[in-house]
Formats: C-alpha cells, sequence, structure tokens
C-alpha cells in the first residue's frame, strides 16, 4: 500500500500529467481518425461511438503515465531520485533510503554492479 502512494504522487506530477495530456492529445486524435474518420470529417454527431471516441484518449494517456512512472521508479546510481523511497540491492539486500533529488549511490557490496529496486 505504501507503494501504491508513491506510484499514485508520481502519476498525478505536473511533469507526467502534462506530458501524457500532449502524447494523448496527439495519438487520441490519429486513432480516432483513423477509426471514425468518415464520421468526424462529416461531423455527424449521432454516429459517433462515444465509448470508443473516449477509450481512444484514455488507453494513451494510461500507457503515457505507466511509462512515465515506471522510469521514474527506476533507480539507477548516479542518478538523483525523484522521490524519497526505501531501496534494497537486488545483488546483495543491503537496505538504504534515499530522499527526494538525492544522487542514489552505489551498494557498498555490489559498487557499480548495483541494481535497486523499491521495499
Amino acid at each position: 500500500m505504501k507503494n501504491l502512494n508513491l506510484y499514485y504522487k508520481i502519476g498525478i506530477s505536473a511533469g507526467v500529467v502534462q506530458r501524457a495530456l500532449k502524447v494523448t492529445l496527439v495519438v487520441g486524435i490519429i486513432l480516432n481518425l483513423i477509426n471514425q474518420g468518415e464520421v468526424l470529417i462529416q461531423l455527424d454527431f449521432a454516429s459517433i461511438n462515444l465509448t470508443k471516441f473516449f477509450l481512444t484518449f484514455l488507453v494513451p494517456y494510461s500507457v503515457t503515465t505507466y511509462t512515465a512512472v515506471a522510469l521514474k521508479l527506476e533507480f539507477q546510481i548516479g542518478t538523483k531520485a525523484t522521490v524519497d523511497a526505501d531501496l534494497v540491492c537486488k545483488g546483495c539486500g543491503e537496505r538504504i533510503h534515499v530522499k527526494e533529488n538525492e544522487v542514489i549511490p552505489e551498494s557498498h557490496i555490489c559498487g557499480v554492479n548495483t541494481h535497486w529496486k523499491l521495499v
């Protein structure tokens, strides 16, 4: 449950939402034109399938948000943490806590081969 709050916090952050909206607008319009182009071009609003119309925008928004959250939760050594987090090294099991904007260190045991994951 603790990590769910972290995912949510990142997912609603301004940068993630702005990027997702931009991608959604472009991809959603293109996909709607592909799927319902004749109806949209003729402005035949009575024939538009509203479920398809809105899902065509929802899917790229969801995919973009998921991808952004997943990337922000990759704790690579030498990069800055995007959020406060408790991490464990996949190789040796060392545990650390990093604060937002703190540079993520190497594990004392694994060194450059460190691969952190959320606890």
